[in-house]
């Protein structure tokens, strides 16, 4: 359902989608953090690996050929701040809406 929309927002757009939500969501709310593209996170120097209990490094699962694949139901690398100020106080705005 989501590579639709993400699929129908691109042809609709012109645009991939991955740019579209650059340009539409994340510039103008100020978000910088966020991305969908591992090499653009690990870059910022903000991106934190994986481990596992016993040590193990976890990698990246998003490949950077695959981020069109992957950006419409998920994906989006973001930081902690601006999750807490954006989808937050979304996500409590709508529990409101449905009461």
């Amino acid at each position: 359902m989501f590579i639709v929309g993400a699929y129908v927002v691109s042809t609709l757009s012109g645009k991939r989608f991955v740019d579209f939500v650059n340009h539409r969501i994340f510039k103008p709310l100020g978000m910088n953090s966020s991305t969908y593209s591992t090499d653009v996170a690990i870059r910022s120097g903000r991106f934190t690996n994986t481990w596992t209990s016993f040590g193990r490094l976890i990698p990246p699962w998003i490949e950077e050929e695959y981020v069109d694949l992957v950006a419409g139901p998920g994906g989006v690398i973001s930081s902690v701040e601006e999750l807490a100020r954006h989808a937050i106080p979304s996500t409590l705005y709508y529990i409101k809406l449905t009461s």
